[in-house]
């Protein structure tokens, strides 16, 4: 016996990729049997194999490990399982059963969902109930049942049963239905329920995914310190190691004073009054000559306008994530404004969702993602549900809630009531509440999901609309605009002591090496304005709100900047660094054969690079590698050998 698996339409068969693996390969048995215990008359074997292209081998992070088999022969059994979708619930019950040595017809065994784990967060984790559901050998590819709906939710994958510092470790896991059909087309084109947690409307493609800008780069410039043009290219690579996004710069934040300084008492804030944060340029080829596009130049005059492409508001996608991460700060209601016009912010939002989706975050298992630095990426299954109200009557949205909380189907009680009494504790993003048919009436279903335990991000399209205003009075505690603003002084006073930090890496790095990040200074112009707030007349009105979240989210894409420039200068340091010690290496080890004037030139000139003044990493790096050869052709010539290769 191998394992288990759970039977599909149309004779397919899911199973972990580990189970039916040759032996120390990543290759599959070219075909098994497929035993089905409850046929009747105990007469169910059919020969199976691997489906084209539905093979997922486990990868070195332990990512994929899935399989789809295909049956030789209609299978001896009429049922068959169809995955469903369900948010991942802390301690919410399940079951499944397994085929461990010397048990015969199987094993029953039930656990308790714990949250996201395993590569990628591919995984979740599930705690067995009792010591004799502990998971054993061979229950991999099990299917996993909620008690509650009775849906197969996913399959088993791992166990880990062993004592640590006096520690017993004895839970599992499983991999859910939203891995599962990312990874394999069939499943998710023919066998699968319920609502994707993420819908069409905010999502982005995979090709933009793949797109998206990884950092926001500080404007790379000569030894003086002062900021270059908004945008201007610096060299291909200012760190010896940076790559094509090192080389734009952004533009600076929007000034964060207008939404306190222009707005009234009394007047909702308009558009006008608060300007959304920019973001970082988009990125330029690192063989790109000329860099960003300067002024157009007069044979272009005649050339067809073309829309500027939206870029995504890193700054934005960093403040959406930490809310997803349930950082400390951020509250578990928070509401935030996308205007139809701000096609960057609703870019970061639609992204940063898409991220946030088990089911379209990228496969790790094929191509693992660089280690973010910015904070803009969030755990994949860190999002259940993300909802477009826009346009939708209040009993729409209700079965889009019932659906995404698995609280739909066949019942006695109908949508409403079933989520009134039990709605569970999801972590939710809605926009457009106050484009909704019913507003006030969708308030006040969304106010029901927060009474039961659930996270709810509100994304406003207008700045000031009855739906804003219900939330602010239904959603939010009193006390809530004197803590958003503490939380926003917090924030720019990280932002004050990261740009003072990253200044004086600056300062260091001006004698030994050009071109260097632009660390610009807005937070004592943020700080100014962050107290104009606390003395702001309008404090306790919605106008008070859209003014804080303007403010928040140019402190965090300063702040983003700013941490940006201290990794890059640090780098850059660390670089330089590195080439004294090999530069310093190489000569050692002919000084140590008697031959420290072998190579005098080429160890003159990179010295000179390294130690001359401000010099550019690439070339003193080309410098050091010139003498490296000419140490290894010495010391080959000296020792008769072909030298260190």
């Amino acid at each position: 016996m191998l394992g288990a698996g759970v039977l599909l339409g149309d004779g397919l068969v899911l199973t972990c990729a580990h189970v039916i693996r040759i032996y120390g390969t990543d290759v599959p048995q070219p075909s098994v049997t497929v035993e089905f215990p409850g046929a009747a008359g105990g007469a169910g074997c059919l020969r199976a194999a691997v489906v084209p292209n539905h093979w997922v081998p486990r990868a070195d992070d332990h990512s994929g490990d899935l399989a789809l088999l295909r049956l030789d022969g209609p299978p001896p059994v009429v049922s068959h399982a169809t995955l469903h979708r369900m948010p991942t619930i802390w301690n919410r019950r399940v079951h499944f059963a397994g085929y461990p040595s010397r048990i015969t017809g199987g094993k029953w065994s039930e656990a308790l969902i714990k949250g996201p784990g395993g590569p990628g967060d591919e995984w979740v984790q599930i705690d067995p109930v009792t010591e004799a559901d502990t998971l054993l050998r061979r229950f991999s590819g099990a299917g996993v049942v909620d008690n509650a709906t009775h849906r197969v939710i996913g399959i088993v994958v791992s166990k880990l049963d062993s004592e640590r510092d006096g520690v017993h470790y004895r839970h599992g896991y499983m991999i859910p239905t939203g891995t599962i059909v990312k990874h394999l087309d069939l499943v998710r084109e023919r066998f699968v329920s319920g609502r994707p947690p993420v819908p069409a409307s905010l999502s982005v493609d995979p090709a933009t995914l793949a797109a998206r800008p990884a950092v926001l780069v500080p404007v790379p410039t000569g030894p003086a310190d002062t900021a270059g043009p908004a945008g201007t290219a610096g060299p291909a690579d200012t760190a010896g190691t940076a790559g094509a996004a090192d080389t734009a710069g952004p533009t600076s934040p929007t000034d964060p004073a207008r939404p306190s300084d222009s707005a009234g008492p009394g007047n909702p804030a308009s558009p006008s009054d608060s300007a959304p944060p920019t973001h970082p340029a988009h990125p330029v080829a690192a063989n790109s000559p000329t860099g960003p596009p300067g002024p157009t130049h007069a044979a272009d005059a005649t050339a067809p306008h073309r829309p500027r492409r939206p870029v995504s508001d890193l700054g934005f996608a960093r403040w959406v994530t930490r809310w997803l991460a349930g950082e400390e700060d951020m509250a578990d209601v928070e509401i935030t404004f996308v205007r139809d016009e701000d096609e960057d912010a609703a870019l970061a939002l639609r992204t940063t969702l898409t991220l946030a989706d088990r089911e379209q975050s990228p496969r790790t298992s094929v191509a693992v993602p660089g280690r973010d630095h910015t904070g803009t990426a969030p755990r994949a299954g860190s999002l259940d549900l993300a909802l477009d109200v826009a346009g939708k009557s209040p009993a729409q949205i209700i079965e889009e809630v019932a659906e995404g909380m698995a609280l739909d189907g066949p019942g006695l009680l109908p949508l409403p009531a079933r989520i009134e009494t039990g709605a569970l504790p999801l972590t939710t993003v809605v926009r457009g509440v106050d484009d909704a048919l019913r507003p006030l009436e969708t308030v006040e279903l969304l106010h029901t999901l927060v009474r039961a335990g659930g996270r709810l991000l509100l994304v406003f399209r207008q700045l000031d609309s009855p739906a804003l205003h219900r939330t602010y009075e239904r959603l939010l505690a009193p006390d809530r605009p004197q803590r958003w603003l503490e939380r926003v002084g917090l924030r720019i006073g990280a932002l004050a002591r990261t740009e003072e930090s990253a200044r004086e890496l600056r300062r260091r790095a001006a004698a030994c090496v050009t071109p260097l990040p632009t660390v610009r200074r807005y937070a004592p112009d943020l700080a100014i304005k962050a107290a104009r707030l606390e003395g702001d007349p309008r404090q306790g009105t919605t106008g008070f709100l859209v003014k804080l979240s303007y403010v928040e989210r140019n402190a965090e894409t300063a702040l983003l900047e700013a941490e940006t420039a201290h990794r890059l200068l640090t780098r850059q340091l660390a670089r330089h660094q590195e080439l004294r010690g090999l530069l310093d290496g190489h000569q050692a080890r002919l000084a140590a054969h008697g031959l420290a004037e072998a190579a005098a030139a080429p160890h003159q000139e990179a010295q000179r690079l390294l130690t001359g003044g401000p010099c550019e990493l690439p070339v003193a790096a080309a410098a050091v590698d010139r003498f490296a050869r000419e140490v290894r052709k010495v010391l080959a010539a000296r020792t008769g050998t072909k030298g260190d290769k």
